[in-house]
């Protein structure tokens, strides 16, 4: 594996590398596997009772997944050492395709299937959830180049590969997906020793171990409950929308027409994501990352608010609003793929613990979402009465999520945190004047922000400290500076040479 030593090689507008395509395209092989395992009949197509078999399974994996994750963040060490481990490459992706090669098993009758759905589902669950922190951790230590390039690629190759699956036969399918895994496996592996990493030498003192600083520990803690109630509750509104949607007759469309609406909700998923790549990778100023959140909330909104549409007017599609739906989630899989990553590169020393708790949401919000909509369907059944109060719940919750839970503010200061190349060259800069002029670890971080263009209010907020000792250290700031102004130390930051 390669790290980023030189200038040019971290700045340079390239294109994607063979590396991370690769790594992209195993994160698509693991994201498809979900998609073909527990969204669509297609393992359980041969049985009359094949949706009471998949909720069944689907419900004892994603138990068995949160449960997963959030062991492995409680022994945030043992687990990374055992992802270290060269012979735990092989055995979880292995253990994932076992598991779906024993999925269709569960519509064996008696006590033998039920057996065999359970095992499946718990298997593919503990297994499953174990590697996707293989991809956690090794994007934790991309550039934000290669992690954007990465998560695009994967969740636009994971549409088309569901897409695919679902043109096949039940065994057919049933092989393709438990192959998935297994390709994932190999091309991580051969991706990650080509792809450009950050440099890895020990942060700051003040970025070292979350515990070991009361206000970094609560900086930390803020913002992964943040992601994680963010993640659950988008998760939770897409869930139950998507579940009235299967019931309006994407559930009884044919492998072709299935596939269809998923070609639409890929090219959909692919303007969206290209758009969130670009404004991420590409923004100078705040503006635009916050352009590319806003859009993402109108999308995800839009599939939402269309749910009754298919209801109140019968001539119209349910394909295209269900793919709006699909495509909204797909892209904002990927941007929280590449915040979480990020996080997780900032706080090294407790990237387990982020991750897990983080995806443990992202897999209970669905959770709770799909039995929403399941009780829904069972109590008062599919009609324009039942959808709009689903419609008008998740419309709220979303709204909650982007106006109350992770707002813009918050992701500014998650976009501070992901290491853009610019960001890496100003922060080198700061450190030599820090060094040079030697100030204290307080007045460094004072200083970078203040060379950043932050004003007084944002240093007491961000720092919590009162504005009488902010305005102190900004004066002993300027005195062993010899400037008199926040210009004068912005220019002074400029001239630093690297």
């Amino acid at each position: 594996m390669r790290s980023t030593h030189d200038h040019h090689a971290s700045t340079s507008p390239a294109r994607p590398s063979v590396a991370e395509l690769t790594v992209g395209a195993a994160l698509a092989c693991t994201m498809a596997w979900v998609s073909m395992s527990f969204k669509s009949m297609g393992l359980f197509a041969r049985y009359g009772h094949g949706e009471s078999l998949l909720d069944t399974t689907y419900l004892v994996s994603i138990i068995a997944v949160s449960l997963t994750l959030l062991a492995a963040s409680a022994f945030d060490r043992r687990t990374e050492a055992l992802l270290e481990h060269r012979a735990t490459r092989f055995v979880l992706p292995l253990g994932v395709a076992a598991s779906t090669l024993l999925m269709p098993l569960a519509g064996i009758p008696g006590i033998a299937g039920a057996s065999c759905g359970y095992a499946a589902g718990a298997l593919s669950g503990m297994f499953s959830g174990l590697f996707l922190f293989e991809f956690g951790m090794a994007f934790s230590l991309m550039t934000t180049r290669s992690i954007v390039v990465g998560a695009a690629t994967g969740s636009i190759l994971s549409t088309l590969l569901f897409a695919l699956f679902l043109l096949f036969q039940p065994f057919e399918a049933c092989v393709f997906a438990a192959s998935m895994p297994l390709i994932a496996g190999m091309l991580l592996a051969s991706g990650m020793k080509g792809v450009q990493l950050v440099d890895q030498e020990p942060p700051p003192r003040c970025v070292q171990e979350p515990s070991q600083d009361p206000q970094e520990h609560d900086e930390w803690r803020r913002l992964v409950t943040k992601l994680s109630l963010a993640s659950f509750l988008v998760g939770f509104a897409n869930e139950a929308t998507r579940t009235l949607y299967v019931q309006m007759g994407v559930a009884n469309s044919s492998g072709a027409s299935y596939a269809f609406i998923q070609a639409i909700a890929a090219f959909v998923a692919t303007s969206g994501i290209v758009a969130i790549a670009l404004a991420l990778l590409g923004s100078k100023t705040e503006h635009m990352a916050k352009n590319a959140y806003h859009a993402l909330v109108v999308l995800l909104m839009a599939g939402t608010l269309l749910l009754p549409l298919p209801l109140v007017y019968p001539h119209v599609s349910v394909h295209i609003p269900y793919a709006v739906n699909a495509a909204s989630y797909t892209c904002f899989g990927m941007f929280m793929w590449i915040i979480v990553a990020g996080v997780c590169g900032r706080y090294r020393h407790a990237k387990v613990r982020t991750f897990g708790i983080v995806r443990a949401a992202w897999a209970l919000g669905p959770l709770l979402g799909l039995l929403l909509g399941r009780f829904v369907l069972h109590r008062a059944g599919l009609s324009v009465e039942t959808a709009f109060p689903v419609m008008l719940l998740a419309a709220a919750v979303l709204l909650l999520a982007s106006n109350a839970v992770f707002t813009e503010s918050d992701l500014v200061k998650a976009m501070d945190i992901i290491p853009l190349a610019r960001k890496r060259r100003f922060r080198a800069k700061c450190m030599r004047v820090i060094e040079r002029y030697g100030l204290s670890e307080r007045e460094g971080e004072i200083m970078i922000m203040l060379a950043k263009g932050r004003n007084l209010p944002y240093v007491q907020e961000h720092l919590y400290l009162s504005r009488s000792t902010v305005s102190t250290h900004r004066q002993h700031i300027y005195q062993k500076l010899e400037i008199h102004s926040q210009q004068e130390l912005m220019n002074l930051v400029e001239r630093a040479e690297e």
